[in-house]
């Protein structure tokens, strides 16, 4: 019975405690609701969109080519110009091409041709300078190169003298003689600074006049044998007016001894004696 009663009790405090709960506040009852919210989650899970990869395209690279260096242009200079060189100025002023020079006697020929240049040099040093032949060369179209003839002094007048002492200040002029193919076009002078000189400088060689031949030994030796020759008379002439040993001076001559006057005094003749 007891355990019957116990069973009756706890039943009717848990369906007392479900249902609602009393606060005494001043003698009065508040009933509060308790209100149960739930939440609802969507648990509907969309499928992912498919994405596309793109796959990386080989794209040819441009091929780097090494950098050249421009070679500087050349300056290359014209006759009739001034052309400094260290301490030399150089100027070409007439250029001839021919096939013989010289005279009769004693004369040069070439089955290609002759260049010569004709050349004015100035020392523009405070000391007296040397020309040496090596500081000239020719270079034609086909990079050939031609050094001066070394003996052009014997078969032309004019020629620039070797090893010339050209004095502080002053100018000196003269040819240089060059023997080249026939084929040989588009030629430039070079010219060189002395034996420790990098320096180097090409003039262009126009307006090439074709001579023939060169004949201005022939024509220096003709006048140094006309000069000769009109010596030679005068001192002649001067012998002849002149009454020398055998003949003497005297105011009276053996008939057909005498041989004029001369320069015997007046009244006097030239007699043998």
């Amino acid at each position: 019975m007891n355990k019957l009663f116990i069973l009756l009790l706890l039943s009717i405090i848990v369906i007392s405690g479900c249902t609602s709960s009393t606060t005494p506040t001043g003698g009065a009852t508040q009933t509060i609701d308790i209100v149960t919210t739930e939440t609802t989650q969507d648990t509907t899970t969309s499928e992912p969109e498919p994405q596309t990869v793109e796959e990386p395209i080989d794209v040819p690279k441009e091929e780097t080519k090494p950098k050249v260096k421009e070679k500087p242009k050349e300056t290359v200079y014209s006759v009739n110009q001034d052309v400094t060189v260290d301490y030399l100025t150089y100027k070409v002023t007439k250029v001839e091409t021919f096939t013989e020079m010289g005279t009769s006697m004693f004369k040069k020929e070439t089955n290609g041709k002759f260049i010569k240049v004709y050349l004015s040099i100035t020392n523009n040093a405070k000391e007296t300078k040397q020309i040496f032949t090596p500081r000239f060369r020719i270079i034609d179209n086909q990079e050939r190169k031609y050094d001066r003839l070394s003996d052009d002094m014997m078969y032309i007048s004019d020629y620039l003298e070797f090893g010339k002492e050209l004095q502080p200040g002053l100018t000196s002029s003269g040819a240089i003689v060059f023997e080249l193919p026939k084929d040989s076009t588009d030629l430039k002078l070079i010219i060189s600074g002395d034996w420790v000189s990098l320096t180097e400088v090409k003039i262009s060689l126009t307006n090439i006049k074709d001579i023939g031949k060169d004949t201005t030994l022939k024509e220096k030796t003709d006048e140094i044998v006309d000069e000769a020759m009109e010596e030679s008379e005068e001192m002649m002439e001067d012998l002849m007016n002149q009454c020398n040993a055998p003949f003497v001076c005297t105011s009276s001559c053996p008939e057909y001894m005498d041989v004029g006057q001369k320069d015997c005094p007046s009244g006097q003749l030239c007699c043998i004696q």
